[in-house]
């Protein structure tokens, strides 16, 4: 598994920076499986991931990043000069006035567009797949399509959201991302959906 390794500075132990990162690692944790290296800044409230080139991404909402991600209506995409921060590209913007407002806060047509730079990641393969397992035995897979790390765990946190917000499960466990890629485990009256990200050539 290639991982991103943790910002290094003093915040990674303060307990805001701490929920904030968690909270949105449905955002974080695709861009570290690109291995670029991904912070929450607590000031400005965005996500920043350091692009290896001299460049960052600007993740944000329509303002700063609310506590509550659910609160978040679209999402901007910016690449920046790292060391000229006036020099920046808008990538993407799905909040309520941007061109994309109509994705609103999916998180594919996100990643597709961040996928698209020319830029340093990880070259490994992955797929995102799901099994569903009836209380009477019948299993079924769906999935399976070979993409990039980034735009893989990013669709392994929208099935998972689907599952819960549009077809009534309720998430039983999920894999610590330090433990491996990423998994997780549904339960709906007795049925068992497991969605799952590995390696495309497993």
């Amino acid at each position: 598994m290639t991982i991103a390794a943790l910002p290094d500075h003093n915040c990674v132990t303060d307990p805001t920076w701490r929920e904030l990162f968690h909270d949105y690692r449905h955002v974080i944790t695709p861009l570290r499986h690109n291995s670029w290296t991904t912070d929450v800044e607590l000031s400005g409230r965005e996500i920043r991931a350091d692009l290896g080139d001299g460049t960052e991404l600007i993740v944000a909402a329509e303002y700063s990043l609310p506590t509550d991600p659910a609160e978040v209506t679209g999402w901007t995409v910016v690449r920046q000069n790292v060391e000229e921060p006036h020099r920046h590209t808008v990538l993407y913007d799905s909040t309520p006035t941007g061109p994309q407002r109509h994705h609103k806060t999916s998180l594919m047509p996100m990643f597709a567009r961040i996928d698209e730079l020319d830029v340093p990641k990880s070259a490994i393969r992955l797929a995102t797949s799901a099994t569903y397992s009836a209380s009477y035995g019948l299993n079924q897979n769906q999935g399976g399509v070979s993409e990039t790390p980034g735009v893989a765990v990013a669709r392994f946190y929208e099935w998972s959201h689907h599952l819960t917000a549009a077809e009534g499960y309720q998430r039983v466990w999920e894999r610590p991302h330090e433990d491996g890629y990423p998994l997780a485990v549904f339960e709906k009256s007795g049925h068992i959906c497991i969605v799952r990200v590995g390696r495309s050539d497993d």
